[in-house]
């Protein structure tokens, strides 16, 4: 069951969102090397519900669908040892998820701004997610981490 269909059918605010990042390994002298996850631990962070609305733009209308943002930097917890520097607590800025639209044919999650994915719901109907995404731009992902996706686990409720 994808859980986002029915909250955001009800229009339910706010919704809560945990959520852990896992970033791609970093390559270091020994080879390989895991990195440590960011975590927005249950219940997580607070989204509130923003409907859709029509802009016009040069005589054409575009119609944006309805989404839920965070309003506040959520706290990140740190798990696992750290190893690219930039990188801190303040991980998760902005979490966004945006219904179907002309735009993205699924539910689409994003975080910063930098990833954006599908959320794959579990089969045992519970409200857990997986996801997949690449950093959009290199200032995103170190010079030694591999090129490779980031892992990202949720968990979504009222």
């Amino acid at each position: 069951m994808n859980w986002l269909a029915e909250y955001f059918s009800r229009r339910v605010s706010p919704l809560m969102m945990s959520l852990w990042a896992q970033p791609p390994f970093v390559i270091g002298p020994d080879g390989p090397s895991p990195q440590g996850a960011y975590a927005l631990p249950y219940p997580g962070v607070e989204l509130v519900f923003s409907p859709g609305v029509v802009l016009s733009h040069e005589g054409r209308p575009y119609s944006l669908p309805p989404r839920y943002d965070t309003i506040a930097p959520p706290r990140t917890e740190l798990v696992g040892e750290h190893i690219v520097d930039g990188r801190h607590e303040s991980f998760f800025q902005q979490i966004s998820i945006f219904a179907p639209s002309p735009f993205n044919t699924d539910f689409l999650v994003t975080v910063n701004g930098a990833f954006s994915f599908v959320p794959t719901f579990a089969e045992d109907g519970s409200p857990a997610f997986l996801g997949l995404a690449m950093a959009s731009t290199q200032a995103d992902c170190a010079a030694s981490t591999a090129r490779l996706p980031w892992i990202f686990h949720g968990y979504v409720s009222i």
